[in-house]
């Protein structure tokens, strides 16, 4: 045997001598670390929560949110359920959907008929994070609210949630001429809503159908593009100078290569319209 085999043999051997453990201290291998520590509910945040100090209480209601375990949860809602201010109670609705739990519907929706608009549209919001229909259901009355900054939050709710039992109330609004509905159809939009929408060309105000449908546009998961054609095809239909924004906005948006046809007629409506002029 060579002296180089020799060392190589010996080399093998001792290898397979050494334990497991110090093979793989060997060859560099590391435990995983340990999972970060799950942190602690302070009795101080939890007494500030309801106690008279407001500001105290809107800082401990954001810190407790930010802890991932029962105890800080349990003490967003024990609070919620004795009642808070306003001041109070947005930050702490705010916090409890930051770690959202089935059992925080029944409160949230208790609290999407309060007394003050703002608590009123800060639970709608919260409400987006729980996909369940009676959360769902909260959201489509959101909709008919007596205050527009609600009926807005219910709107803008409807959309993150994609809640479907939404579309009907959000239409009605969007005949009115709102234009958070507008948004909010346009954000949730699939193919048979997009073909409503552009059904209601004449019928609802074109400075709303176009934001609706502008916004549909600007949409990375809606296609395929000879379904946003159809889109750009209807906007070009509406002499309302807002068709003409979201139209540019698409431009703007839509890098030129590869080529879409969706882009290539925007920018020849906006041509158009513009006298090349954007």
């Amino acid at each position: 045997m060579s002296k180089v085999s020799w060392y190589g043999a010996l080399v093998i051997t001792l290898g397979l001598a050494l334990p497991t453990g110090a093979l793989a201290q060997r060859r560099g291998s590391r435990k995983p670390p340990p999972p970060p520590p799950v942190a602690e509910v302070s009795p101080i945040d939890v007494q500030a929560l309801s106690g008279p100090d407001l500001e105290l209480a809107a800082k401990a209601a954001e810190t407790l949110g930010q802890i991932a375990s029962e105890p800080a949860h349990e003490a967003l809602l024990d609070a919620l359920a004795l009642g808070l201010p306003p001041a109070v109670a947005v930050p702490t609705i705010e916090a409890l959907a930051m770690q959202p739990a089935p059992g925080d519907v029944a409160m949230l929706r208790r609290y999407a008929r309060h007394r003050t608009p703002s608590v009123r549209s800060a639970a709608l919001g919260a409400l987006a994070s729980y996909p369940s229909p009676e959360a769902q259901q909260a959201i489509s009355d959101g909709l008919r609210d007596l205050v527009g900054s609600v009926r807005t939050a219910a709107a803008s709710a409807a959309a993150r949630g994609r809640v479907r039992t939404a579309v009907d109330e959000l239409m009605i609004l969007l005949a009115r001429g709102e234009d958070s509905s507008a948004r909010a159809l346009g954000a949730m939009a699939d193919h048979e809503l997009a073909k409503q929408l552009t059904e209601q060309l004449g019928k609802a105000p074109d400075a709303q159908l176009a934001r609706a449908l502008g916004t549909l546009l600007l949409r990375d998961d809606f296609g395929p593009d000879t379904a946003k054609v159809e889109i750009v095809r209807t906007l070009a239909k509406i002499q309302d100078p807002v068709a003409v924004t979201e139209l540019t906005d698409y431009i703007n948006a839509t890098p030129k290569r590869p080529v879409r046809a969706s882009r290539q007629e925007a920018a020849g409506v906006v041509e158009a319209r513009t006298g090349g002029a954007r």
